[in-house]
Formats: C-alpha cells, structure tokens, sequence
C-alpha cells in the first residue's frame, strides 16, 4: 500500500475540514459516563507545566519507537514531515491536558481520525501513540510523585479518562472516513458489474451470430445432400449442429444467470443433471486421457442457478483432465447431506497440493509451480470459487502432495 503523508501534514489535515462533521450529539453523555468533570480538566491541567518538561523527549522517543520497525519507518522518510508530526503529536496530546471540550477540540480529533482513515494507516498504528504516552506518563507521574500515592492516582486517573474519551472521537472519525470509502468502492463495483453485465450482452450477440450461422450451414447440408451423404458424415454434420444449438442455449443461460445475480432468482437443481451436462463437453475428454468417473450414490437437489452449478463441474472436470497424472486416473463424485446443505465431494487420484500452495489454490491468476508447465490461464478455480459463492455456497480444497485432491463444495439443500 502506498501512503500519502501529505495527508498529515497541515495542508492536509485543512483540506479534511470541509468534510468535517458538526461535535458529537451525545458528547455530553460520553463525558458523564467516563466520570470525566471540571474536577478532572483542572487536574490535567495542572499536569500542563510538567508535560512541558518532558514533552520533546516524549515525542523524540515515540519517533524513534517508530522508526524501529519497517511497516511504519517506510512512509517516514522525509526529516520535514516527521519534524512536523512531532510538533503535532505535541500538540495534540497537549490540548489532551488543556480540556477545553469546545468545538475546536472535536474538530481537531475529527481531522486526526479522518486523515489516518484517508491514508489507509490502521487504527492500531496511531493507538500506539496513546500507548506510549501512557507507559511514559506513567514513568514520569511516578518519578515525580515518589512520595504522593494520592496526587499520583488522581493525575493518572485523570489523564486515563481523557485519553479514553480522546480515542472514542478519533475512532469514530476513522470509522466514520472507512465507511465513506468503502462505499465509494462499492458503487465502483455496481458501475463496473453494470458495465460488465452491458459487455456479456453484446458479447453474447457477437458469440451467437457465428453459431447460428454454423447451424444453418449444417441444416442446408443435411436438407441439400444428406441423402447422398455416408450415415457417419451425416451423423457427424447432424451432431455438430446440435452442438451449435447446445452452445447458444448455454450462453443464454450464462447470460441470465450473469443478469440475474443479486435479484435472489433460484431454483431446484438436480445435481445429476447439472453433472450429465458438464459430461457432455468433458465426458470424452476423460475417456481420452484415461480417467475413470465415478459416481457414488444419488446426487441430491440443490438450490441456486443451473448454469453456475454445470460451469462448477465443468471447471472441475477440466481441471482433472489437465493435472491427474496417473494411469489409471480415477474422479469420484459424492455427496453428503446435511441439515439444509448438501455437501459435493470431487475427489481424484492426481498428483495432489503441497501444504504451503492450499491456500493459494483460488488465487487469481497464481499458478501452482508445479502446473507451470501446462495450459491455463490460473483462473479457473478462482471463477469456480465465485460461482459456488453466487449459488449461495462455499467450495474448499484437502489435498496432499502424492495422494490425490478433494474438492468440498457446501450448497443449500432444496
């Protein structure tokens, strides 16, 4: 992730005040129940002329605190912006000790929350500042006040409510600004996906044209000279054109399904079914390569869209005959059921997944290295994990290096 520090800096943090909102309608109510009173603002601030005793030393050593690991030094390279982080750390935890609860103060916890959000640091990086300031506060109250138990138990008590109040504001501004921009990049992924189903329309159209007129083409043999045609070429000439039927009916169905998506439009599958249509684009494929498909017991009914569940299979079947490696080579489908889920077991006798690549398996694009060697794009499964999530399932891998693939798919029971 690349920060922006500019965010941070004063420019920055001026340019957040237009989207600042108006003090917390309940803070009020939040300063009641942490007890935090008038008594406690005159307590921190008598802590004022101590804090500026030790405040630089403070921020010198949180900066070196910082600098100490990679994840937070890589965007403090620049001397100027850490010099101004320190003087607003300074000031920040200074107004802490003034407690002057006034707009002003909200506004300043609302900018601080807001650019952190912005620049995508995560809460528990700038809670560490509040951490520190505890641990060396403490230190120091304690070195002080060696000898008063009493006015070192008010001070920190005080300062512990103050710095608990603090965090409420700032967080709710953080999480304020994550709201924001995860919505601005859901209505991203609306307009893309709208965009996307506008695509599989037109693309569709361009796919089916050349179908169709593969189809006429075979119909006008079959009509002009299938009877002086061989009974295998006219067998042939006739399967290629139920094939073209069958691949335009496939992309209508894929192209509803896509349009479909969201609306919660389903229906009761036959997982038998939805296999036997899968079968019949890889069922040869599999005879070709020697790979015996078993299937063991009834396969149950299913809710959820048919065109998901066949492409499920079909992205599984192409899998096997890809990557089982053994002769024999042997695919077992079973089932499980449950209480309103069925459980779907693809198992084969291939050459299985080392441990440290199981969890890479659905990763778009990342190719195991030991399929590196063979055709693909490295989408497949991660296409099959989606269109398992469409069907309102989830899908997972069991695997060992030599002993084979299990692939669990969980959907709703009709």
């Amino acid at each position: 992730m690349k920060y922006d520090l500019g965010r941070l800096t004063s420019d920055g943090l001026e340019a957040a005040d237009a989207e600042e909102q108006a003090p917390p309608a309940d803070a009020d109510r939040r300063l009641a129940f942490l007890r935090l009173d008038e008594k406690d603002a005159e307590t921190l601030r008598g802590m004022l002329s101590e804090f500026e005793r030790w405040a630089d030393d403070f921020v010198d050593e949180f900066y070196r605190h910082l600098l100490s690991f990679d994840e937070t030094a890589r965007f403090l390279q620049s001397a100027d912006t850490i010099a101004w982080l320190k003087r607003a750390q300074r000031d920040h935890f200074e107004s802490m000790l003034d407690a002057h609860w006034n707009d002003a103060f909200y506004k300043q916890r609302h900018r601080v929350g807001s650019a952190h959000a912005e620049i995508g640091l995560q809460p528990h990086f700038f809670l560490g500042a509040y951490n520190e300031y505890v641990r060396y506060s403490f230190d120091r109250l304690a070195e002080e006040h060696a000898g008063d138990v009493e006015k070192f138990k008010n001070q920190t008590l005080s300062l512990l409510k103050s710095i608990f109040f603090d965090i409420g504001l700032t967080l709710d501004a953080y999480f304020a600004q994550s709201t924001r921009n995860l919505r601005q990049a859901l209505d991203m992924y609306w307009r893309a996906n709208i965009e996307l189903r506008q695509f599989a329309q037109l693309t569709s159209h361009d796919l089916k044209t050349p179908l169709a007129t593969v189809a006429n083409l075979c119909d006008e043999a079959l009509d002009e000279s299938g009877e002086q045609m061989p009974v295998s070429a006219k067998e042939l000439v006739t399967a290629a054109r139920d094939r073209t039927f069958r691949m335009s009916r496939m992309i209508d169905e894929l192209l509803a399904g896509a349009v479909t998506l969201g609306d919660g439009a389903d229906e009761s599958i036959s997982v038998q079914a939805a296999l036997d249509e899968a079968l019949e684009t890889y069922g040869a494929l599999l005879a070709e390569r020697g790979i015996e498909l078993q299937i063991r017991g009834p396969l149950p009914v299913v809710r959820g869209q048919k065109p998901h569940l066949r492409e499920v299979f079909g992205n599984l079947l192409s899998n096997a005959v890809k990557f089982i490696d053994r002769r024999p080579g042997k695919l077992v489908i079973s089932a499980i059921s449950g209480r309103g889920t069925c459980e779907l077991i693809v198992a084969d006798n291939g050459p299985g997944i080392p441990p440290e690549d199981i969890d890479r398996v659905f990763v778009p694009f990342r190719r195991l290295a030991m399929h590196k060697n063979r055709p693909g794009s490295g989408l497949g499964l991660y296409f099959t994990k989606n269109l398992v999530m469409q069907l309102g399932g989830r899908i997972w891998v069991r695997s060992e290096a030599g002993r084979g693939t299990e692939f669990h798919i969980e959907l709703r029971a009709a």
